[in-house]
C-alpha cells in the first residue's frame, strides 16, 4: 500500500455522510429529502436537515456530486470523480469482507497440538 491510499483512506472515512450519500447517489440521482431518507436508511442514523445542507455542500464542493435540474425539481448526482469514488468506496468494502472470511477460515483450520 502506498503512503497516497492511505491519504485517500483518510479522505473518505473524513464524513461517514458523504459516504453514505457517493453510496445512495451511485443507484439514482435523488432530491435533497430523498437523499436524506435514503442516508438515514443506509447507515440506520437518521440524519438531521442540517446535516444534509453540510453532506451536500462537501460532496458538491469536493467535485464527487454536483445539482442539476429536472422536470423543476433540484437533484443531486454523482460526477465522474463521484463514482471513481464510488468504486473506491466498494472495492474497500469487497476487501474487508475478504479479510472477514479470511480470518474466520482461519479460525477453523486445524491448529498443530503443542510439543
Amino acid at each position: 500500500m502506498e503512503f497516497g491510499d492511505l491519504l485517500e483512506i483518510r479522505d473518505i472515512l473524513q464524513y461517514q455522510h458523504v459516504i453514505g450519500a457517493v453510496v445512495c447517489l451511485g443507484e439514482r440521482p435523488m432530491r435533497y429529502g430523498e437523499l436524506g431518507s435514503a442516508i438515514t436508511e443506509w447507515t440506520g442514523n437518521r440524519i438531521g436537515d442540517g446535516e444534509i445542507t453540510r453532506t451536500v455542500r462537501r460532496l458538491v464542493d469536493s467535485g464527487l456530486g454536483a445539482e442539476t435540474f429536472a422536470e423543476g425539481h433540484r437533484l443531486l448526482i454523482l460526477t465522474r470523480a463521484g463514482r471513481r469514488r464510488l468504486e473506491t468506496i466498494r472495492n474497500l468494502g469487497r476487501a474487508l469482507h475478504r479479510s472477514d472470511s479470511h480470518a474466520r477460515d482461519d479460525d477453523h483450520r486445524p491448529r498443530p497440538l503443542p510439543g
